[in-house]
């Protein structure tokens, strides 16, 4: 027993530094929100606040509990000044060169919600039927990390097309890569599924420099040696000239062919892509439009490869839905979806912190050890650290709130200052 305790007590203190960093500069009011959401979060292993306020055992009545986090998502203050904390954290945790930046659209179903602000109608991406159904829609950008390649989810918007301040879904997508680009400038490699598939998002990448890999619809068309042709008859057209070997839950071993072209928009402008196209994932080929050179077959697999980590960010949706009930958010307007949505991204970044350090520290060992984890290897480990760190904090009697003590607060700043001036060291030495 004591040695649950003391993981208990480790988690706690690693989540309070967690939350100080994140909310540096900001009012008592939004830094204890913070702290309060991302732990409740990963102690109930839930998104409801009528779930996660249970396990903060304050002393006050329950019921108020809710009131006072319900009111305070209202508005967030400072939240301009976390999100700022908030990039200055996550690029530590980026490669230095070929950063991955995946794109992506989801959506939140509310089934039997009446009272939540301009609820609108979306396709059920979990219902193979693919009925439409009431909810909001849903945009995400994810970073890979540069030891375990896990996603980390930087941007994430809820929105509804019956909302006032919806301009375009165009304009949504736009404000998801600059909100990639204030954290890694302009040199990144984003990651597109069909949904981007339109010339405005490949000349607004191109424009600015940055590298791509969209995954084009059936229906494009292109001038390939100045006559017009459907991507998908051209693609048929050929076999495949380049074998690659592509690993599934590290036991399916399955071979793909590859080759790629050029092709030009149909306006007949300067710009040539090179198209890439993977035969073996299904019926119809998979075909890749992209502005990074393709000179041989390996340039090739590479894009291919590229594209593969794709699915990474439908593994964080997946967690999200199934393990924190993500579409059971019950705050009825969209500012307070959209808080507790941020923070919620805060809690899934520290969640991949611990997994960064899985090869350098014990205690993220203990996280995973505790997770009961059947599955030895996994490209995607966010699942098996949120039910490790829900069964250690299942030993925690008092929440949080010894943590709030002055005294307490002081000496883990202290702490943060000190760790935060070697870090920042290392990096300005490791950038000489």
């Amino acid at each position: 027993m004591n040695y649950f305790t003391s993981d208990t007590y480790a988690l706690k203190r690693e989540i309070v530094k967690f939350s100080y960093l994140m909310t540096k500069k900001c009012r008592n009011v939004d830094s204890n929100l913070v702290l309060d959401v991302i732990y409740g979060i990963l102690a109930s292993k839930d998104i409801k606040i009528m779930s996660f306020s249970r396990v903060l055992y304050e002393n006050i009545k329950y019921e108020k509990t809710i009131r006072r986090i319900c009111n305070r998502l209202k508005e967030i203050k400072d939240i301009e000044i976390i999100k700022e904390n908030f990039r200055k954290q996550v690029i530590r945790y980026l490669p230095k060169d070929n950063i991955l930046a995946i794109f992506d659209d989801s959506d939140m179903v509310k089934i039997y919600g009446k009272k939540f602000e301009d609820l609108d109608a979306v396709i059920d991406g979990s219902d193979p039927q693919k009925k439409i159904k009431p909810g909001y829609h849903i945009c995400n950008a994810c970073l890979i990390t540069k030891n375990q390649r896990q996603p980390v989810e930087v941007y994430s918007k809820i929105y509804s097309t019956k909302s006032k301040e919806f301009i375009s879904m165009n304009n949504v997508t736009n404000e998801s890569i600059i909100e990639v680009t204030k954290i890694v400038g302009t040199e990144f490699t984003g990651i597109f599924d069909r949904g981007y598939d339109d010339e405005k998002i490949f000349r607004l990448l191109n424009n600015q420099k940055t590298k791509f890999v969209i995954r084009l619809t059936s229906k494009r068309k292109m001038l390939f040696k100045g006559k017009k042709k459907n991507v998908l008859d051209v693609a048929n057209g050929r076999k495949g000239k380049y074998k690659m070997n592509v690993f599934r839950n590290d036991r399916i071993n399955q071979e793909i062919y590859v080759s790629y072209t050029r092709a030009n928009m149909l306006d007949r402008k300067q710009e040539e892509f090179n198209l890439v196209f993977a035969y073996g994932f299904g019926k119809e080929p998979m075909m890749l439009i992209t502005n990074i050179d393709v000179k041989d077959g390996n340039d090739a697999i590479t894009i291919v490869r590229m594209y593969i980590d794709r699915w990474k960010i439908e593994e964080v949706h997946r967690v999200e839905k199934t393990e924190y009930n993500y579409e059971d958010m019950r705050v009825r307007s969209l500012v307070q979806l959209n808080n507790l949505n941020f923070i919620f991204m805060l809690t899934l970044f520290f969640i991949c912190i611990q997994i960064e350090k899985m090869d350098t520290n014990l205690f993220s060992i203990k996280i995973l050890l505790r997770s009961k984890s059947l599955k030895e290897k996994l490209n995607v480990w966010i699942s098996q650290y949120a039910k490790g760190m829900k069964n250690i904090l299942d030993y925690s009697q008092n929440g949080i709130k010894i943590f709030k003590k002055r005294k307490i607060q002081t000496t883990l700043s202290k702490e943060i200052e000190e760790e935060t001036k070697i870090i920042y060291e290392q990096l300005s030495i490791f950038d000489e």
